[in-house]
């Protein structure tokens, strides 16, 4: 399997790292990409990657701190360490969050532009309104139109949340979609009705880990040996096996991020 969205650097897991990391190899974490927030989390990330030879890095910066983020230009560094090999997770936000669309937007563009020169994919973070109403705008459209501007056609929108029609979009434009704990949910039967309509070569799987426990785990940390549990449940979805869904979206992944 591969967890294509990790924070294992994150404070959650100072008391026992390295109990996780080896759990998720035992439960058949074969590939695991560990995604920083901002610069700082970034070099962590990359750090924790270093000393794994089957973690990768992602480095960037959330839209939540989109308006504090001041090194920029040494994130040029961190994209030519090998095992970097994605530019996320960057994207936009407008979900209870307090910074302007118009900062989160330039600084995305930035992001996009990075990938670009560095040939990366991108990592994508992108959330609509508490709502979905989009009153406050649609952070997916923004984000496809940003992309199609910088005619970026390489990278995945993760922890998807949105319906058919932006999925559609997001296929049309070349980017992944990837499903984290959400879709185990009771109360998620739209975005499991989304997994069924995305073509199985088009997915990624991932925990998102510390946060969004599948069902089976909820209200415990969440940690990379249970990205198994999406698989069950989109193999489910799907009305395929079990081992066609983790082959087919490790190649996915590994194809993507040229692993």
């Amino acid at each position: 399997m591969f967890d294509t969205h990790s924070h294992l650097h994150f404070s959650d897991y100072d008391s026992d790292r390295e109990e996780v990391i080896l759990r998720s190899r035992e439960n058949g974490v074969k590939y695991l990409i560990n995604v920083g927030i901002s610069f700082e989390d970034s070099k962590k990330a990359l750090i924790l990657a270093q000393k794994h030879s089957f973690i990768y890095a992602a480095v960037g910066v959330h839209p939540h701190y989109s308006n504090s983020e001041k090194a920029f230009g040494e994130f040029e560094e961190l994209v030519k360490d090998k095992k970097t090999v994605a530019i996320g997770e960057v994207g936009l936000d407008y979900f209870r969050n307090p910074i302007s669309k118009e900062i989160q937007q330039r600084v995305f563009r930035q992001f996009v532009c990075l990938a670009k020169s560095s040939n990366l994919p991108l990592i994508i973070h992108s959330r609509l309104d508490s709502s979905q109403s989009f009153s406050n705008g649609n952070a997916y459209s923004d984000a496809l139109k940003i992309l199609q501007e910088e005619k970026v056609r390489r990278g995945v929108f993760h922890c998807f949340g949105g319906d058919k029609e932006i999925a559609k979009q997001i296929l049309e434009q070349g980017f992944f979609i990837s499903f984290t704990g959400n879709l185990t949910f009771p109360n998620a039967q739209k975005i499991r009705e989304v997994a069924d309509f995305i073509p199985l070569e088009k997915i990624l799987l991932e925990t998102d880990c510390p946060f969004l426990a599948p069902q089976q785990k909820r209200g415990k940390r969440n940690e990379p040996s249970y990205v198994k549990y999406v698989a069950e449940t989109l193999s489910g979805i799907k009305s395929v096996s079990f081992e066609e869904v983790v082959k087919t979206t490790t190649e996915n992944a590994k194809g993507l991020f040229e692993i």
